[in-house]
């Protein structure tokens, strides 16, 4: 989750390596063996913690540690460069950046692009144009922090350029800190003006994260903000200032105890601890900057950071990260029938052998100038991204909502006399059966289809909040009076049989207004809450017209690439006991009810050959996919919600 893309020896302009912290007046001037072993360690944390490996959840720290480490160099070469030229090279600056960052970040998102077609599910390729354009515009964390990409993210594999958010906080940092440092850093003045504004934009930075306007959006806009990640490169920008004025006695004991007290925190923390997104990421910032102060001196840190296998892997460490994700999601161990460790081993070993061939064969010839000198670099990266991005673009399946919704609407003008209306309402879990509900009302007599209610992220509760990506959501404005909507589509499409699938939204956890505590399924509070809108629902349906077919909730399953971020609130979702409460309140509310007919689905998905979990039926344990939705109908649930209708007609 990081890019592992920081300065090395590389960066550093001709004439200056080999000098000492004093003569250049920055932290560090020449190679330091100890920082490539640290972005090793770091790396292999975030690989650790990729692989849901209990031990390392807090592994995604590894990225903070890299965004510190960052800061630190490039403040020491800026530093350095502005007291041996006078200035700052802006041109040169960006170009060796571009030079580090670009050839494989462009390699990696044109190998997804090209293998997209045969390996992303549909859901994942329509949002893949806009990533790629996003990665390869380093813009791509905002992208993310946007809601309704971020709940597409819940039930589907995540993107395979997720990681890449890293990338762009890092590149909008070198974008504007040459130009903040150039301005305040002249020959022949001292560092005071710059460190007071280093470390005032650092508690910025963490201001921000407080604000409720921001807090209030959740954890994902802290964290991947580059406004709210800031500190971390801030408080490395202090160390590549002030760094070398800090005793080798101090850093001897000092650097040691944070190594230790990081990997405590990567053994215990999780993405989802409140005291991250409280200032926590700053904190965690200083023992970084003390770890890497410890591997530039002759510490027990830096002794443990300098095995030679360690540094290879650090050497190679940002093609490591560029390309673990994409390999991650294409071997999961269930995919290849392999336990886990093993399944870790491959991988590693995998992104490893692209990583070092790549370094090898595209990055350090372009990094150091061997090929694409002069404007022919600039020439070939725009084309290259160009071309990605077109490619990315013409595969595009476009929105498998917005195909969904065409199908259903284009039924509404094929109704012939005498067939029965059927429409589905609900949430996305309703939204994901509508391609097989109009298969089998294309092939049955005397049914059609018609366009019901069904929204991605709105259940049936529509006051308080609920627990989702790391935070306490409220309900969107458009998921509100889900009895009052879906009546009035009853009357305006004069639909005859309403088929309601609500449950993964009510099996979250609630706070609802005057109730303290956290409330489940299974707490009368809530309970009660949910039976009235679920006895609200199918009164206002009923009185609008339809006939209620209301399906038991299947139980969820937590998606085998769900993101870290993610899994708190679905392996709670997830409780089967959960989704049979909510059951057996549907039952209750539906007994005495005339037009109201409860279908079993949930018994349905139980006995299904492949179980419950059979990825043909479900692919991410809680959407029915295409296939499995037409199978679905055609098999069981037609055939029942049919008989039923019939049964209730006479």
């Amino acid at each position: 989750m990081a890019f592992l893309a920081s300065a090395s020896s590389d960066d550093i302009p001709p004439g200056m390596r080999g000098q000492d912290s004093a003569a250049s007046g920055g932290t560090v001037a020449g190679y330091q063996p100890g920082l490539d072993g640290l972005r090793a360690l770091c790396l292999f944390g975030v690989l650790l913690f990729h692989s849901d490996v209990a031990w390392m959840s807090g592994g995604f720290l590894g990225v903070s540690t890299f965004f510190t480490l960052s800061g630190y160099l490039i403040t020491s070469l800026l530093v350095a460069e502005i007291r041996r030229a006078g200035r700052v090279s802006l041109s040169a600056f960006w170009e060796r950046r571009l030079r580090r960052l670009a050839p494989a970040a462009i390699l990696a998102v044109a190998a997804v692009v090209a293998a997209a077609p045969i390996w992303l599910p549909l859901a994942q390729r329509e949002r893949l144009a806009g990533d790629a354009l996003a990665a390869l515009a380093y813009l791509v964390n905002w992208r993310f922090v946007r809601a309704d990409y971020a709940y597409a993210l819940i039930f589907v594999d995540p993107s395979p350029l997720q990681h890449f958010w890293s990338l762009a906080i890092e590149a909008q940092f070198y974008l504007v800190y040459p130009l903040f440092v150039g301005l305040l850093l002249r020959p022949g003045r001292g560092t005071f003006t710059l460190g007071v504004s280093l470390a005032s934009l650092a508690a910025v930075s963490v201001g921000l994260s407080l604000l409720p306007a921001i807090a209030g959006n959740g954890t994902d806009r802290i964290y991947y903000g580059s406004d709210t990640r800031a500190a971390e490169l801030l408080v490395g920008g202090l160390g590549g200032l002030y760094g070398a004025r800090i005793p080798d006695g101090l850093v001897r004991w000092l650097a040691p105890a944070a190594l230790a007290a990081i990997l405590a925190i990567w053994s215990a923390a999780t993405i989802d601890d409140v005291w991250l997104y409280h200032g926590g990421f700053a904190a965690y910032a200083l023992l970084s900057l003390a770890v890497v102060l410890g591997a530039t001196r002759p510490t027990l840190v830096r002794a443990c950071l300098d095995p030679a296998w360690l540094r290879w892997v650090g050497r190679v460490s940002y093609g490591g990260y560029v390309y673990h994700w994409p390999v991650f999601l294409l071997l999961p161990g269930s995919r290849l029938g392999l336990a886990p460790w093993p399944t870790f081993v491959l991988r590693v070993f995998v992104t490893l052998a692209l990583a070092g061939v790549s370094a090898r064969w595209v990055e350090e010839p372009i990094r150091r100038g061997r090929v694409l000198r002069g404007r022919s670099f600039w020439a070939t990266m725009g084309a290259a991204t160009a071309a990605v991005v077109g490619c990315a673009v013409v595969l595009d399946p476009g929105s498998v909502v917005d195909q969904v919704a065409i199908e259903i609407d284009g039924d509404r003008e094929e109704v012939v006399g005498g067939a029965r209306r059927w429409a589905a309402f609900g949430d996305s879990t309703a939204l994901s059966i509508a391609v097989g509900m109009r298969q089998f009302a294309a092939a049955t007599p005397g049914v059609a289809r018609a366009a019901g209610d069904a929204r991605l992220g709105c259940g049936l509760l529509d006051e308080g909040r609920f627990f989702n990506r790391g935070a306490w959501s409220e309900v969107a404005d458009e998921c509100r009076d889900a009895p009052g909507r879906w009546a009035e589509v009853v009357r305006r499409s004069r639909i005859d049989v309403a088929i309601v699938l609500v449950g993964a939204w009510e099996s979250r956890d609630w706070r609802l207004p005057g109730v303290r505590g956290d409330l489940s399924l299974g707490h009368p509070v809530l309970d009660a809450a949910i039976r009235a809108r679920v006895e609200a629902a199918m009164d206002s349906l009923r009185e609008a017209g339809a006939l209620v077919v209301w399906l038991t909730a299947p139980h969820l399953g937590v998606p085998d690439k769900a993101l870290p971020r993610h899994l708190a609130a679905l392996r709670l979702a997830a409780q089967p006991e959960r989704q049979d409460r909510l059951n057996e309140i549907i039952r209750d509310a539906a007994a005495g009810r005339d037009d109201v007919v409860v279908v079993d689905l949930a018994e349905m998905v139980r006995a299904w050959p492949g179980g419950e979990f059979d990825r043909t039926l479900r692919p991410d344990s809680t959407h029915f996919g295409r296939d499995g939705s037409i199978r679905l109908f055609a098999e069981v649930l037609g055939p029942e919600i049919l008989g039923a209708t019939r049964a209730r007609a006479r």
